[in-house]
């Protein structure tokens, strides 16, 4: 039987692509959220937020209504992910994370190496040579 190749490239195409959907909101992702990233490194790695809001900053003596928009403050942003059970919360200002939070992550990162609970020893201090006398 001879195969065709148009035939067989759509099937390939659709296997190879369904390998790729596994989710990108995972607890390892959520502690790649640095500090300072802007939002598109965030979604590369999280995906398309699936809400957001958007806050702007009450205005002040010093930025009045009449000012340009381009010199006001810009507002706060808050991006949100879901899935099985976590929730990650990135805030963004100026657009860049400020702040992250989750829910159905745990607090700290996992550590590389478990932490050590014996105390370092103790440095015994040389004894001074005695002192020379005249």
């Amino acid at each position: 039987m001879r195969c065709r190749p148009l035939l067989v490239l759509p099937l390939l195409t659709v296997v190879f692509g369904l390998g790729g959907c596994g989710s990108k909101i995972s607890e390892a992702n959520y502690f790649r959220v640095q500090y300072g990233m802007d939002e598109e490194e965030v979604e590369d790695l999280l995906g398309p937020a699936h809400e957001e809001t958007e806050e702007q900053p009450p205005l002040t003596g010093d930025a009045p209504a009449s000012r340009p928009a381009s010199t006001r403050p810009t507002g706060r942003k808050v991006k949100t992910w879901s899935r099985d059970g976590i929730t990650i919360r990135v805030v963004f200002e100026d657009g860049v994370v400020t702040a992250r939070s989750a829910e159905g992550i745990a607090a700290d990162p996992p550590a590389s190496r478990p932490a050590s609970r014996v105390s370092p020893p103790e440095v015994s201090r040389p004894i001074d040579p005695p002192a020379a006398t005249l």
